[in-house]
């Protein structure tokens, strides 16, 4: 018996049912999120409006019907690259070299994290 008929054999109803389930729940999101990416542009687009209209008047914030919207503005560091660690450990040590492999040990050293999922790869139309 070849083993793709004993996994055959093996599949129940249940399984099935599960994967034809996972299938339809993954079709739903597939159309959300172009829904999603739409309504997305569009906020972004009415933002960008609201936005240069606030700092034109030079206002800070227009009441609406459940509260009000405020143009804030705030900072955050960008995230850590191997040529700004490396580039900071130079200032510090004066040596190029034992900067290099202090980076490249920092870089080496990082944590990596494996998550399992299920993913979905659908059959390409024939033209």
């Amino acid at each position: 018996m070849s083993e793709s008929s004993e996994v055959q054999n093996k599949i129940t109803k249940e399984f099935k049912n599960n994967v034809k389930h996972w299938v339809e729940i993954d079709d739903s999101l597939r159309e959300l999120r172009v829904k999603i990416k739409e309504l997305t542009q569009e906020k972004k687009d009415n933002e960008e409006f609201i936005l240069n209209f606030l700092e034109s008047v030079d206002e800070k914030s227009v009441g609406i019907n459940d509260g009000k919207l405020t143009r804030s503005v705030s900072q955050t560091k960008a995230p850590l690259k191997k040529d700004n660690i490396h580039k900071a450990l130079v200032e510090i040590t004066g040596d190029t070299n034992k900067a290099m492999s202090m980076t490249e040990h920092i870089i080496k050293s990082r944590q990596t994290v494996e998550r399992v999922n299920l993913k979905r790869t659908k059959n390409r139309k024939q033209k």
